[in-house]
């Protein structure tokens, strides 16, 4: 009888290291999963910088982005206080994806040090 109470006992104590295994299993997993979605989101932000830049510097050119798609390669003259305005718009953006990535940074060193422990 006592044999097996204490074969209980031990695969009890078993189960209940298993279970802390898995739980800490489960939070290594939520920590890349919240650092991967920012990953995910600070490359979004990038992405959508660069095609509104590509599309700006066409516009200041003097082209459309929607005239290009239809086959309509002709150039408009763009004003030079349109072309300043554009530029703002530019540095704007810029500003912006620079906050972002500061944010992504703190998250990144975050997530970093936990990993590391």
């Amino acid at each position: 009888m006592n044999y097996l109470i204490g074969f209980i006992f031990v695969v009890l104590v078993a189960i209940i290291l298993r279970q802390r295994h898995q739980f800490e299993k489960m939070r290594q997993s939520g920590r890349f999963m919240s650092y991967y979605a920012k990953l995910n989101e600070n490359a979004k932000i990038h992405a959508e910088l660069t095609a509104e830049i590509t599309e700006i510097l066409l516009r200041m050119q003097g082209f459309d982005v929607d005239r290009i798609v239809n086959g309509d390669l002709s150039c408009v003259v763009v004003s030079e206080a349109d072309k300043k305005a554009m530029a703002l718009h530019i540095e704007e953006r810029r500003r912006e994806v620079d906050e972002a990535d500061k944010i992504f940074e703190q998250v990144k060193t975050k997530y970093e040090s936990e990993v590391m422990q």
